[in-house]
């Protein structure tokens, strides 16, 4: 009796599978296309950014003293960075809305990667933040804030933003699908004001009371406020930092990468679970 034996049986690929790389920038660009084809989901964000903006410098920023720099300057980075929140809380909308009208209930239902569904939705997200910074920063300038900085630091800063931005569209993409509607989802973005005004981003941390110090001097943004707010402004302001320049962008980095660590699989889970 002759023994044989099975080799084990490679299963391809079904035809038809688009990989990671081409559902990710398919997704991406399905939802920058959505977005230009409504362009006053980039209108609000930019028109509310500027308001507040100009309510900071001309009715606030009498009031706020800053030791070192002028209060424009000192504001213009602070606003800028923590701004990436509220753009990203309109971004969770359109995450849930997309969630209530099945889009994602017919991409799971296609041989593709979720990782890669969820990854092109980040970064959709994340160009409109980028650009609403931008467009931001732009407006800083006309209202008379000035860089004290380098080339190279500029890249840097950019850079930076970019990475912020990605790391934010991760935790607003999951806030989006468990929200469950486009109303709660509007909702849970009220989370941005806390994290916002209890950080270095409009006034020094040195003028809140004790126990607000503590988690101001710890939170993700205070790090990512300080490592832009030094890269564009330099001796000035980083001498009046309670760490080096160094310390805040290397503290950036790592919340950030905590952040995505933690909220991609998240969002993942959850968009599985819809």
């Amino acid at each position: 009796m002759t023994a044989t034996t099975t080799e084990p049986t490679h299963i391809p690929t079904p035809a038809g599978t688009a990989s990671f790389a081409t559902t990710t920038f398919t997704t991406a660009g399905r939802t920058v296309r959505k977005m230009l084809r409504t362009p006053q989901v980039l209108g609000i964000a930019v028109v509310q950014s500027i308001v507040f903006l100009l309510m900071f410098r001309y009715v606030l920023g009498g009031a706020i003293g800053v030791t070192g720099v002028h209060y424009v300057d000192f504001l213009v980075p602070g606003f800028v960075i923590s701004g990436l929140l509220f753009t990203a809380g309109g971004a969770s909308v359109a995450v849930a809305e997309d969630a209530a009208s099945g889009l994602y209930d017919r991409l799971k239902s296609l041989p593709i990667s979720d990782w890669a569904v969820m990854a092109g939705r980040g970064i959709a997200d994340a160009l409109l933040m980028f650009l609403v910074a931008l467009i931001t920063t732009g407006v800083g300038f006309i209202v008379g804030f000035s860089m004290h900085t380098t080339a190279p630091k500029v890249l840097l800063a950019l850079g930076l933003l970019v990475v912020y931005a990605l790391t934010v569209a991760c935790i607003f993409v999951w806030l989006g699908l468990v929200s469950g509607n486009a109303q709660a989802a509007q909702g849970l973005s009220i989370l941005a004001v806390p994290f916002s005004f209890i950080s270095s981003a409009f006034v020094p941390i040195a003028t809140m009371p004790g126990p607000v110090q503590a988690f101001a001097k710890v939170q993700p943004l205070t790090f990512w406020v300080n490592s832009w707010r030094g890269l564009l402004l330099g001796d000035p302001v980083t001498r009046t930092f309670a760490h080096s320049l160094e310390y805040y962008i290397l503290g950036g980095l790592i919340w950030a990468a905590v952040l995505t660590l933690v909220f991609s699989p998240l969002a993942l889970r959850t968009y599985r679970k819809r």
